[in-house]
């Protein structure tokens, strides 16, 4: 199965769900979605979860039950699991397209035939992007999630031979879709299919935009890019981003201070302006006091929410 199998690697807020449905729309192609959940349990060392402990999490899991996934008694162990997973979703003669966002390089050991896709985007615009979607209160915390997806491929990266895997660019997908688009269908063994730029006719999504692209320079302050280049600036250039050379951040313990309470209570105001007031504090009392029951009890009930607002 795995030879027909490709992992879209990117990091969140980098174009994976815009990828997802132009390859969704390729009559050849499967991709339904993120599957972060077949790896996020199996530890640093490669070993994986208990198989009750991974059920128990997947009960409650938004996204994997969004798959309607069945979950099988006559598995025995993690591999037969997440392998019974992928053939549940994929379709005989297609290739099948995984969305993962993180944890790269755990999939090779259980998936050691896969090819994968590596998007990359701009960190700053990723981390631009971040705080909309409430995950950070300012770039300095919102490129966070960028930093560990980029080192999680650099540990994948030296296991793979070079006809394995391809590496593009956001930004060279909204300006020129088509090319890139041939390119991939090639990396996958498919014709390119005109489809693929149809997505938006069944899909929230519109068109690409090339205001999309470097959204930074016009929407961030010149600190706010220091911020995020202080983090970033050993990786940026090798990834063929300019340096804003906008100086460097002055990051005193008071500046490291402020940014990290800034970063709590927007998040904190994030989670009561969308799950209100009342169910952020039963999240917080089951989490902190160890209440199985009432956190999958309260899990439910933010799933639901999250279902209704996330695009």
């Amino acid at each position: 199965m795995d030879n027909h199998l490709v992992f879209v690697c990117g990091a969140l807020r980098s174009g994976t769900s815009l990828l997802h449905l132009m390859l969704n729309a390729h009559p050849n192609i499967d991709n339904p979605g993120e599957f972060d959940f077949l790896f996020d349990k199996v530890n640093e060392s490669g070993e994986p979860p208990e198989l009750k402990e991974y059920y128990d999490w997947l009960q409650n899991h938004r996204i994997f039950n969004s798959k309607k996934i069945i979950i099988s008694d006559e598995l025995q162990t993690y591999s037969e699991v997440t392998s019974n997973f992928v053939e549940q979703v994929s379709t005989q003669g297609n290739v099948l397209a995984l969305n993962v966002h993180r944890h790269f390089h755990k999939i090779h050991k259980w998936f050691p035939t896969a090819k994968y896709i590596h998007l990359i985007r701009d960190p700053r615009d990723v981390a631009r992007s971040s705080i909309g979607m409430g995950w950070a209160g300012n770039v300095y915390y919102g490129v966070d999630h960028w930093i560990e997806t980029e080192r999680s491929w650099t540990k994948l990266k030296p296991k793979l031979s070079e006809n394995k895997y391809i590496e593009i660019y956001f930004e060279d997908l909204i300006s020129d879709p088509q090319t890139i688009l041939e390119k991939i269908c090639e990396f996958c063994n498919v014709p390119y299919a005109d489809s693929m730029l149809n997505y938006h006719e069944n899909s929230t999504y519109e068109k690409p935009d090339v205001n999309l692209i470097y959204q930074w320079k016009r929407k961030l302050t010149k600190n706010e890019v220091k911020q995020v280049e202080s983090k970033v600036s050993n990786v940026l250039e090798s990834l063929k981003y300019e340096p804003s050379n906008y100086g460097d951040f002055s990051n005193s313990l008071i500046q490291k201070a402020y940014l990290k309470v800034q970063n709590k209570l927007y998040k904190l105001q994030f989670s009561i302006k969308r799950y209100g007031l009342a169910l952020v504090i039963r999240e917080r009392i089951s989490r902190w006091f160890n209440l199985t029951n009432q956190s999958m009890t309260v899990r439910k009930e933010m799933n639901e929410i999250d279902r209704s607002v996330i695009k």
